[in-house]
Formats: structure tokens, sequence, C-alpha cells
């Protein structure tokens, strides 16, 4: 038996044919660099030729695996943290504008952007700034947060160099970084440092 499998083919592959057909006049912008934002734009370059803006939220680059952060405390490259090829935002033509938003106002639909001289005008906004991570209210020097790629090599580099390393989370996700930050200094034979695990939420 023989299964034939439709190809799709997304629509920004076909860049150079978009252009020839009539321009959707609309500008649609998409806030964060989360899964939902690289979903929002894989579906309406399935069919939207108007002009798509993306204002990450990660200081570093866009569209981060996040989750392998938690899993992998030995060094990771940059092939096995971003979920999209380097060219991507370009092959779906897509802008991209970095800088911190001041403020968002839906009634005249608009965005001013630190550093970026004039308004961004949108006829659509999408949200996926993704959960909301908590922090201290204060900053430490050996307070560190896995939030992308270069917090993860610091904290590897601050790993190796503990006695006692505090995790502090009550999600799956504290968890997984507490097992596996183990089974890495293991692996590595530093079995001396402590590891403990606390719920801030618990009283």
């Amino acid at each position: 038996m023989q299964l034939v499998m439709p190809e799709h083919v997304p629509a920004f592959s076909k860049k150079k044919f978009i252009k020839k057909q009539n321009i959707d006049p609309r500008t649609f912008v998409i806030l964060g660099d989360s899964e939902t934002a690289l979903a929002a734009i894989d579906g309406l370059r399935a069919g939207f030729s108007g002009k798509i803006i993306v204002i990450p939220s990660s200081p570093f680059g866009q569209f981060e695996n996040t989750d392998i952060l938690n899993r992998k405390f030995s060094p990771v490259s940059k092939n096995e943290v971003f979920m999209v090829e380097e060219d991507y935002l370009d092959r779906a033509n897509v802008d991209v504008v970095k800088g911190e938003i001041k403020t968002v106002d839906l009634n005249n639909n608009r965005i001013v952007v630190k550093g970026v001289k004039d308004p961004i005008e949108f006829d659509k906004v999408l949200l996926a700034w993704g959960s909301y991570k908590k922090r201290l209210n204060k900053e430490y020097s050996n307070v560190f947060y896995l939030e992308d790629r270069h917090s993860h090599a610091r904290c590897h580099n601050e790993l190796l160099k503990a006695k006692t390393i505090l995790v502090m989370g009550g999600t799956f996700e504290a968890y997984q970084t507490a097992s596996s930050i183990r089974s890495y200094l293991d692996s590595v034979g530093y079995l001396d440092p402590q590891i403990v695990l606390i719920d801030p939420d618990m009283s």
C-alpha cells in the first residue's frame, strides 16, 4: 500500500509570489517571542499577506526553547535552544522591533517602544508573552533565573563552584531543575554540593 501525504507549503515560503498579489493593508503586531507567537506567525502567513511586526520580550534573540534549560545543565548549543532557523523571520516577511514597550494604546491602536522614534500603528495586536515568572524583590549577585541560554550559561558556571544550591519553586519545573542539577553534577564528579528545594508558597 502506498500512502501519499499532501505537502503543506507555508505562505511565507512563497514570499516572491505574495509580492505580486494584492497586499492586505492591515498591520498585525505580535507582542512576545513564545511558542504562541511562533504559532501565530505560522497561522497568519497561511493566508495573510499584510504586514506583521514582532516585538520580542527576550533580550537575547527570539523563540528560545526554554524547556531544555531545566532538563540539561551541561552547556547547550544555539541549535539546541532556538526553535526556528536564523532566517525564519526574514523568510516569513516579519519585521522585528526590539526595545522596551512603554505604552500600548488600544483606543488609538498605537504602541510606543523605547528607542523607537515613531509609534507603531496596528490594526490587530496579539499578546504572546507566555507565562509570568516570579522574581525576588531585590537583585542578588548569587541569584540566577533560567530565562534564556545566556542565563543558563551563567548558572552552569556557578554550579561548579557552589557548595549549596538552592532551587526555589514548587512547580514541576523546579523539581525537574533540581533533579537535572544533581544528575549533571554527579556525571562530572561533583558529588559534594548539597541541593535544597524550597517552595516559597508553602506556609
